[in-house]
């Protein structure tokens, strides 16, 4: 069976497995079942990467509801959608002297199933398709699949809540930037709202550029597995623990990136010091198993002090920062032991019709497929503005860095790995269901070359884009 059958089969098996409908926590708008057409204020744009919670990092912004606070019953539905598009990319090898352009087409289709239920909640979120990509240099054409799963579980008592969850990608390039579907802009304006808020790996390949690989490079797998418990000790306090399991998968790949396995698990406390602030404490642990002969294991010990502050669901700020031991063993270089430091920032503000996201990010990550382990630094930034109730225009960009933990990783001649974006859409919604977009996004990259491979130390991609996208008037279930 090929490849990208397979991974076909894999999305409808989990389909399978979660058949009733699932719960969102990103914060996204209800559809509206009630016959109005739109025009309300656009959420904040946050891209499938920048979740509320992170269960794949050892130590992050948690940001659950109150376990005080009842979930809200709202109507059961089904939406889906049908997504054109169509553009260019122009590729550089690095060198500035010329580009290739490549042209390509797209047909996607969505799927939303949502079925809350008296103290529980279940949603299911699927994006998928195929992208048709036009001759590139003395490559002929090819066509790669696209598919993005996500499911959660949400339980919830007066002082308890339970939250599984799980998301799976099929990708030729990292949901960072999203260039699969033409740019982060264009899917934040074309998919809002779709996640269940799983940062999808970002020990790994989510955050890998990917622009540069050889067309013998087929897409990638990667899962992340969670699942948390927070209970409310008094009115002021709580309690939490989580824990994942995550994979990434390149077998596809010719260049030999690291398949990896991670695991992670967390604990942390809470303390509500007034309607706004409250501080907390907690600890991580993370460790990376690489497929690869000789790569090793590492594992990771950190801790965190975090502070929040909240107005309403107008501003959310969280700073956090603490020690982090790494181990490196059973690997045929060196082993041995650091201390780095973890820390993360976020920042997220919406008022009338403008929205806000900032973030910032240190942590030990899977080395993103070129390097066996990496101490990274991740930036984000997402802007989305309602002009008017026919017009949205969104601008996001991120930047993500990762150094090489082991001290010779396996013989590659670099120790570090750079990807950075920046893109703009915009949306204009010419019916009741039936919306238009342009895009344009700017990737680069350095050092994307894996082991024994020749390609380039440095490159650039623009993405132009153009597509229409029809959504079903959302079905209520009953």
């Amino acid at each position: 069976m090929r490849r990208g059958s397979k991974a076909f089969v894999w999305a409808l098996t989990f389909l399978a497995m979660f058949r009733t409908p699932g719960w969102s926590q990103t914060g996204s708008t209800q559809p509206r079942v009630d016959g109005e057409t739109g025009g309300s204020v656009t959420q904040p744009v946050l891209e499938p990467d920048i979740p509320q919670t992170d269960p794949s990092s050892p130590i992050s912004d948690s940001d659950q509801p109150s376990v005080d606070s009842p979930i809200r019953i709202s109507p059961s539905y089904v939406n889906a959608g049908v997504h054109l598009s169509g553009g260019a990319a122009a590729d550089s090898s690095g060198t500035g002297n010329s580009f290739q352009v490549s042209p390509f087409s797209s047909i996607l289709g969505s799927l939303s199933l949502q079925k809350p239920r008296s103290g529980s909640q279940t949603d299911i979120n699927y994006v998928g398709g195929a992208t048709f990509n036009g001759s590139y240099g003395s490559s002929g054409a090819y066509v790669e699949q696209l598919h993005t799963l996500d499911v959660g579980q949400h339980i919830g008592w007066r002082k308890l809540q339970l939250i599984f969850e799980d998301s799976f990608n099929y990708l030729r390039d990292g949901n960072f930037g999203s260039s699969s579907f033409g740019g982060a802009s264009a899917y934040n304006l074309r998919f809002p709202g779709t996640g269940t808020g799983i940062l999808a790996n970002p020990e790994a390949s989510d955050y890998l550029g990917a622009t540069q690989m050889p067309l013998d490079y087929e897409s990638f797998i990667t899962n992340v597995s969670a699942a948390s418990l927070t209970e409310a000790l008094t009115k002021r306090s709580s309690i939490s623990l989580g824990g994942s399991y995550s994979i990434s998968d390149y077998s596809g790949s010719s260049q030999s990136l690291y398949n990896d396995r991670q695991i992670t698990a967390q604990v942390g406390y809470n303390y509500q010091l007034d309607r706004r602030d409250s501080i907390g404490v907690a600890y991580g642990y993370q460790r990376f198993l690489f497929t690869q002969a000789g790569v090793g294991i590492i594992t990771t010990s950190s801790a965190q002090l975090v502070y929040r502050h909240r107005v309403r669901a107008r501003l959310n700020l969280v700073l956090g920062a603490g020690p982090e031991v790494t181990k490196v063993t059973e690997t045929t270089g060196l082993n041995g032991q650091q201390l780095n430091a973890t820390a993360q920032a976020s920042l997220q503000y919406s008022r009338y019709r403008y929205n806000l996201a900032l973030s910032y990010d240190r942590l030990q990550t899977g080395g993103f497929g070129f390097l066996a382990g990496g101490n990274s630094n991740i930036y984000r930034l997402s802007v989305g503005r309602e002009i008017s109730r026919l017009w949205r225009v969104g601008i996001d960009g991120g930047y993500a860095t990762s150094a090489s933990i082991e001290a010779v990783p396996l013989g590659v001649p670099w120790s570090s790995y750079d990807y950075g974006f920046a893109s703009a859409a915009v949306q204009r919604q010419l019916g009741p269901r039936f919306s238009a977009f342009v895009s344009y996004q700017f990737n680069y990259e350095t050092s994307p070359c894996a082991p024994a491979s020749s390609c380039a130390a440095a490159f650039q991609q623009h993405i132009a884009s153009i597509g229409f996208d029809w959504n079903i008037h959302p079905i209520r279930l009953e």
